[in-house]
């Protein structure tokens, strides 16, 4: 995806909402996030079971902005967000792609 970041591509993919918002899970696998968008709306999710496929057109970006963090035992704070096992590089972590100014139609 690096290589398409500030272009505008055409992907396909099904469609699923996650607690952070709503993505697109592409043919190949790779997820990626519609910015600004909580969740699909009615029609184009229907639960996990019932998965739609779309096609989305828009420009790529990326953040490194998902809530990950390394659980402390020690810290009497309940942190809320992505754990992530010791060692792990919280950068690279809270990394993802997101598609923006985006159109979409339902494919079946």
């Amino acid at each position: 995806m690096k290589k398409y970041i500030g272009k505008n591509i055409t992907v396909t993919g099904q469609t699923v909402n996650m607690k952070l918002g709503a993505i697109l899970i592409t043919d190949n696998g790779e997820n990626i996030w519609m910015d600004g968008m909580d969740s699909w709306p009615e029609g184009y999710y229907v639960n996990d079971n019932n998965l739609k496929t779309v096609k989305v057109t828009g420009t790529i970006i990326e953040k490194n902005d998902l809530p990950v963090f390394i659980p402390n035992e020690n810290d009497p704070v309940l942190q809320q967000g992505i754990p992530e096992p010791k060692g792990t590089d919280l950068e690279e972590a809270s990394h993802r792609y997101l598609l923006k100014d985006y159109t979409y139609s339902i494919v079946k």
